[in-house]
């Protein structure tokens, strides 16, 4: 079963293999993509991918697109007042992070993306957390592998091996 939607006098329709020879002549025709994708680009889907033609009236497809499930993260750190504290904050990102990305993942989400005007920050992640830049924001895939990191068991609240705000050892949502 396909999922189909019109507007316009356009069809957007899931991608199948039926598209394979046509999508393949199109990428090989294309100097930005051949050689650098085939078909299964858009046919070989991860879990968090959809991908999808848009039609004409008549029926020709004018463009292949893929869709990823991304979230779009905002950080306001707490001042910090000296060098102990920034290390402090360096820590609890990283850890807190491979939590956050692990119910991410489980959700399906397959990229994190942020914009940050910090250069500090922006180093940080692209070094430590494995961001890259990308068109002024930083974005990370999720990877979705074997690797994943262990789902937490509960949401509302996960030991860590730091004191939290509450100085209890538990991250709060």
């Amino acid at each position: 079963m396909t999922n189909s939607f019109t507007f316009d006098g356009y069809t957007v329709r899931s991608v199948t293999e039926k598209d394979r020879p046509f999508l393949q002549l199109q990428i090989d025709a294309d100097p930005f993509h051949q050689g650098r994708m085939t078909a299964d680009y858009f046919l070989k889907l991860e879990p968090g991918e959809d991908a999808w033609a848009l039609e004409d009236e008549r029926g020709r497809v004018i463009f292949y697109f893929k869709t990823a499930t991304a979230v779009r993260m905002s950080i306001q750190f707490t001042a910090a007042e000296d060098d102990t504290q920034k290390i402090e904050n360096r820590v609890a990102l990283m850890k807190g992070l491979r939590w956050i990305e692990a119910i991410l993942i489980a959700n399906k989400f397959r990229e994190i993306i942020f914009d940050t005007e910090g250069v500090e920050l922006a180093n940080f992640a692209k070094r430590r957390l494995g961001f890259v830049e990308a068109t002024g924001l930083l974005s990370r895939s999720l990877g979705l592998s074997q690797d994943a990191p262990t789902q937490p068991s509960e949401l509302a609240t996960v030991t860590t091996t730091t004191k939290g705000s509450e100085g209890d050892g538990h991250v709060r949502h």
